[in-house]
């Protein structure tokens, strides 16, 4: 993937526009697949004519973002100005195309992260990897960080796995770590729920808008450290305003209240905290004193009695049980994936102690949740999956299955939890059986997990921390609630470990900023300062070591077809994982079908993607390539009502569609094509025949919903049709016979 240069040169796309307008359809089209294409670094896509996007493609775009998972900004009063916050950074402004640049092409960028794991590696590139707690403002680190996250699009189905709302009072969730260099806290704010006036205990804070808007006041410091109850300052930070959607709050810049104004819509926020903090200040509004208050559910209830023990051999790790997991996993072979031996697994399990560096990384107070277990997924390969649990006192895991042929082992660290198998249902059910998994303890469980079962803390007073081991691998659960069947997946909390579906930019790692003299004292504020200096020195490990905790899966389609859980991709990410996998022997149709089924893309994406895609009046669809190589082709598709499009193939030529909004009509025939002067006229997919060149029978009519596969392979037509008044979008791959 070579990036495109961009020249002043017309291409002949837009010269045949100039001289005949009436081929401008055909043009489109032509032009479209010849430019458009996948790049290192943000994906650029160029369209072949000037101009902004005609009434009906933005009637289109209007309708398609309308049905958009995010929800939208209420309405401004006219005399309300939305305004960014003080401390909010600009909006990117890149270089300038000249005049003849912009009469012959249009640019578009997508966002540097599309996830969250991929947004979490970012940031451990952009952020000192051990800054110093009371440092003064960088402002290098604060433009670079900004501009990420001024260009990041995280997908809303991702991100509203974790957001938690309570009536009561506004919610702080863990959606990313990096123990000693920063926390990403999920902040969702009901209507009219507000902050107290507080610092932010000498960190560099972060902020991207997500949903809603936010109100910010900002107050000054008193000479005896204290809040002036006069705000000094009010400004806004919207989802909806490119301009105002990222905000940066320091110590230095004074201290702030943070509240959602709206009376009609919920707000979310992604902040950044670097270094992470477990407390800091909160300032009456009243001028008075101000008090210290934790931002962790578990400190006070005793944080030191999670610290390893220091006397005796020391046991193995997390890192030693999974890298004797990819052992165990690599002794099995591709014709026989057979079962692991659950004993084996049970003794390296039992032998299994976190590290001084794992309890700071996989176990701090920051993965604690004052509403939920906490879950974090280690590791992922073929034949794995490895997770750490932190429990709150009382908290369950609720009812749920993991599948009648995987193996669970649990591995208790601290603490005491109770597993409890119910009775079949089709609903909630009663509980029949319960196993008390006392502190230290180590178990495994198959037949028995076939049944729906639940987990919980035993105490009521204490937390609790265990490691889970699932094959084959899970890293989605699916719960049993009042409501249905809720889906979640467990998220990499430490980043995308494997690589993920993301590209990440290049960039090198930052050095550590050095506090002023006089805010040297102020420089560990935790509540806990052995556990700070554990933490530190982890992040200086994991600078030197790398972040992963286990190895690189070595096949990330076979792991997909295996494990049970999402994958969050884009369509650059998905790119590189096929132009790896065609040279794969064990590539199969069930591994692409599996891959596409269990990928979640990101609207905002394709929604830019589609900005770009030729405004063809004709009978088919507005499409965009992606993707152009030997093996396979790749297409975005934007299907209004009535739009409709064939495509057959060859013997050994196949194609997946994935409907990504909206839902198609799919008509399946069987077709023998006649030889024309002597040879076949359908010479690779894609290509459209007359009925006089062909005879065909219907095999199958099948409505396609949103996120459902349609395949199609040898001498098959297959017919898409929109048939609803709602437009669609979808994704096509086409794989060339070999």
């Amino acid at each position: 993937f070579t990036p495109t240069t961009t020249t002043t040169t017309p291409t002949i796309a837009a010269i045949i526009v100039t001289v005949c307008p009436t081929m401008k359809g055909l043009v489109h089209r032509v032009g479209l697949r010849a430019e458009l294409s996948l790049h290192q670094g943000p994906l650029l896509v160029r369209a072949a004519t000037a101009g902004g996007l005609p009434l009906s493609r933005r009637r289109h775009q209007a309708r398609l973002t309308s049905t958009s998972t995010s929800s939208s900004t209420p309405d401004v009063a006219k005399s309300e100005v939305p305004r960014a916050p003080l401390a909010s950074t600009p909006s990117v402004v890149g270089p300038q195309p000249t005049a003849a640049q912009e009469n012959s092409q249009k640019e578009r960028r997508t966002p540097y992260c599309l996830d969250l794991p991929g947004l979490i590696e970012v940031l451990k590139q952009e952020l000192p990897a051990q800054p110093v707690r009371g440092a003064p403002i960088n402002e290098e680190v604060k433009e670079r960080v900004s501009e990420v996250l001024r260009n990041t699009k995280l997908n809303p189905k991702e991100w509203k796995q974790h957001a938690v709302f309570r009536h009561g009072r506004y919610t702080r969730n863990i959606v990313g770590y990096s123990p000693g260099q920063f926390v990403a806290l999920l902040l969702c704010w009901e209507r009219g729920q507000q902050s107290p006036i507080h610092d932010h205990t000498g960190a560099h804070c972060f902020v991207k808008m997500l949903q809603g808007r936010l109100k910010e006041e900002q107050f000054a410091w008193t000479d005896d450290g204290r809040a002036n109850p006069q705000a000094i300052n009010v400004g806004f930070m919207e989802t909806s305003v490119p301009a105002a959607n990222v905000g940066f709050a320091h110590d230095d810049t004074g201290l702030h209240r943070i509240s959602n104004p709206d009376l009609e819509e919920a707000a979310v926020s992604l902040h950044i905290y670097s270094p992470p903090f477990e407390d800091c200040q909160v300032f009456p509004p009243t001028g008075a004193e101000p008090k210290r208050v934790p931002m962790v559910s578990i400190n006070a209830l005793g944080y030191k009695a999670l610290q390893p023990p220091s006397n005796g051999p020391p046991p193995s790790s997390v890192r030693d049980l999974c890298e004797t997991l990819k052992s165990i996993g690599g002794s099995f072979t591709t014709a026989s994936p057979t079962e692991p031996d659950p004993n084996v697994v049970l003794d390296a399990l039992t032998r299994t102690e976190l590290s001084a560096m794992e309890w700071a990384t996989l176990a701090s107070p920051a993965y604690f949740s004052e509403f939920h277990v906490g879950k974090n997924l280690i590791r992922t390969d073929e034949h794995f999956s490895v997770m750490v649990f932190c429990w709150g006192p009382g908290q369950t895991v609720p009812a749920h299955h993991i599948g009648r042929d995987r193996f669970e082992w649990v591995k208790v660290l601290h603490g005491d939890l109770k597993f409890q198998e119910h009775s079949q249902g089709l609903f909630l059910s009663e509980v029949e059986a319960t196993t008390n998994l006392s502190e230290g303890s180590s178990s495994y469980r198959c037949e028995c997990s076939a049944r729906l079962h639940s987990y919980e803390n035993a105490s009521l007073e204490k937390p609790a921390v265990s490691v889970h081991v699932f094959s084959p691998p899970l890293t989605q659960f699916t719960f049993r609630s009042k409501n249905g069947l809720i889906r979640q997946d467990v998220p990499m909390l430490l980043g995308s470990i494997h690589g993920g579906g993301t590209l990440l930019p290049n960039v090198p790692k930052t050095e550590a900023i050095s506090p002023q003299p006089e805010k040297q004292a102020a420089a560990n504020t935790l509540s806990d300062a052995a556990t700070q200096a554990s933490a530190d020195s982890t992040a200086a490990e994991m600078a030197t070591r790398g972040a992963e905790v286990s190895g690189t899966p070595p096949d990330p389609v076979r792991s997909l077809l295996r494990t049970t859980g999402r994958k969050y991709l884009s369509f650059r990410g998905l790119t590189n994982i096929l132009d790896e996998e065609m040279h794969d022997p064990n590539f199969t149709d069930e591994a692409a079908m599996s891959l596409l089924k269990k990928a979640v893309f990101n609207a905002e994406e394709w929604r830019a993607l589609l900005d770009n895609a030729s405004d063809d009046e004709g009978p088919g669809p507005q499409t965009v390539t992606l993707r152009q190589c030997d093996d396979y082709s790749m297409t975005l598709s934007f299907w209004d009502n009535r739009k409709q499009a064939s495509f057959s193939g060859e013997p050994g030529c196949k194609s997946f569609t994935l409907v990504l909004e909206g839902e198609l009509e799919e008509r399946t025939y069987a077709i023998d094509v006649e030889e024309v002067n002597g040879h076949v006229r359908n010479g690779h997919a894609g290509v459209h025949h007359s009925p006089a060149q062909r005879q065909r029978k219907l095999l199958r009519v099948t409505t396609l919903k949103e996120d459902s596969v349609a395949f199609s392979a040898g001498y098959e037509e297959q017919q898409l049709r929109c048939e609803s008044d709602a437009p669609a979008v979808s994704l096509s791959i086409f794989f060339k016979s070999k």
